[in-house]
């Protein structure tokens, strides 16, 4: 048996009181989306879903998640408070933009001022320290200036100190052209006397005994002054007045050569040299501060006087080394007249004794009267470089500013800053030529003047060595010779 249903009578008022008592008001559903996170659902009113089964309303959340009321409708008036609130809101938003934005263009402003400010601020520092590099450089500038005028100042105070010297030289050799200004006047008084005593020896036969005995005595008694024409140097020409071949010859050099006599000696720093240094250059100064030039006092004319004044006067330089003296004769041509040339002595005079008949027929450069008034010297076998010249002692005060590089005097010697080479290995003082050894004859290979003598003959022995021929060649400019110079002018 087969029953029908039907709907239960109690179906329809079951269902409608079950919807009176679900919530009427919004859903209170927090959504979890995660760009609106923290939000709820923005349903007003709970809408049963139909739909679907259970208690769910149309925005898809449970009937839990709604309020069980609806929220009373705003009153009208406090709507209309918050429309002029949020309006106030807006103005306020509005005016405080625009601050900013005054704000934004005072700032920028500002911005403009403060960058020009740093670029002018930046420009004048730079030409500030463009002004303290200009201030430097003058500063060196001026300390450069003032060093330059501290040395000017330092050569114009040696100049000064030469010129005080050259006018106490020169005033001492007006003193000595004075005292041979006397000489001379004694000289013509005695020819004068002695003139009359043979004129009146001619009248009065007589007195001729006496008169003889007294004229022999006068000739034999020093003059007062002999001394001092001893001490004249070979610079002092003085003009003698012609003496007629009738009158009263002059005394002789033999008679009138005391024992005690004085004559000027250089020490040349090799034997090669055939000219003595000019006076005023470098080359004579460095000799004379330190001593190869001197006035030497011989008590006596023997060789052994000679030979022990010498030593005793240039002992420290030549240091018990073999020495000998130049032979030396007055050169007779015209542009180089008055100039003493020298030569070694050949092997037959280097070994004789050298005493004042010696000297005076072979070596010495004699005044006008026949003494001996300057002689050369230099050492046999060695020769004096100007390096150990410059560090000898001083000899003569003063002539320090001589020593500084001299490109004619010191650029032959390549070891000028080694000590430690030895002399033999450096060019002796005045050798122009010492670098290149081996592109010339050694100096005393050098023809001379044919005026010397036999010793000068082709194919002649020079210590110990034949000497090659001469070949004739053109004459050339000696080293530090004036030929303007009518007298001597290097003792």
């Amino acid at each position: 048996m087969s029953a029908v249903s039907s709907l239960s009578p109690s179906a329809g008022p079951a269902a409608e009181q079950t919807e009176t008592r679900l919530p009427q008001g919004n859903c209170r559903y927090i959504l979890m989306v995660p760009e609106i996170k923290g939000n709820r659902c923005g349903c007003v009113n709970f809408t049963l879903n139909k739909a679907l089964p259970g208690a769910l309303c149309e925005c898809g959340h449970l009937a839990c998640f709604h309020q069980r009321t609806a929220d009373p409708p705003t009153e009208k008036r406090e709507l209309e408070l918050l429309r002029q609130r949020v309006e106030q809101l807006e103005e306020l938003l509005a005016r405080g933009g625009e601050r900013e934005n005054e704000v934004v263009r005072r700032v920028s402003e500002l911005e403009g001022v403060v960058d020009a400010r740093t670029e002018e601020i930046s420009q004048e520092i730079r030409k500030t320290y463009g002004n303290l590099n200009r201030a430097w450089h003058s500063i060196g500038a001026l300390e450069r200036r003032s060093g330059d005028h501290e040395n000017k100042l330092q050569v114009v105070g040696v100049h000064l100190r030469t010129v005080d010297q050259e006018l106490r030289r020169l005033h001492e050799r007006q003193c000595e052209l004075s005292d041979a200004d006397l000489n001379l006047e004694e000289q013509l008084l005695e020819l004068r006397e002695n003139m009359e005593e043979a004129l009146e020896t001619m009248s009065d036969p007589t007195q001729t005994g006496k008169t003889s005995s007294e004229v022999t005595e006068r000739q034999r008694r020093p003059s007062v002054t002999e001394p001092q024409r001893s001490m004249i140097p070979a610079t002092v020409t003085t003009p003698i007045m012609p003496v007629r071949p009738h009158q009263a010859p002059l005394r002789s050099a033999e008679s009138a050569m005391p024992e005690l006599w004085t004559v000027h000696v250089s020490l040349l720093p090799s034997n090669s040299l055939p000219f003595p240094f000019e006076r005023n250059t470098n080359a004579y100064k460095r000799c004379l501060s330190r001593g190869l030039h001197q006035v030497v006092a011989v008590n006596g004319t023997s060789s052994e006087a000679f030979l022990g004044a010498v030593s005793r006067a240039f002992g420290s330089l030549l240091r018990n080394r073999p020495w000998m003296p130049f032979q030396a004769k007055l050169c007779d041509a015209e542009s180089l007249q008055g100039l003493p040339m020298l030569r070694p002595l050949g092997p037959s005079l280097v070994d004789s004794e050298y005493d004042v008949e010696f000297l005076r027929a072979h070596c010495a450069v004699l005044d006008i009267h026949g003494n001996i008034d300057s002689l050369y010297i230099c050492m046999r076998h060695d020769a004096l470089s100007w390096h150990t010249l410059r560090r000898s002692p001083v000899f003569l005060q003063g002539l320090e500013a001589s020593w500084d590089y001299d490109p004619m005097l010191d650029a032959t010697d390549p070891f000028e800053d080694d000590e430690n080479v030895d002399e033999s290995d450096r060019p002796s003082a005045g050798d122009l030529v010492g670098s290149l050894p081996k592109l010339k004859r050694a100096a005393s290979e050098i023809s001379r003047s044919s005026s010397f003598g036999a010793s000068t003959a082709t194919g002649a022995v020079v210590d110990g060595t034949e000497r090659p021929p001469k070949i004739p060649r053109a004459p050339y400019p000696l080293p530090n010779v004036q030929v303007r110079r009518p007298k001597i002018e290097t003792a």
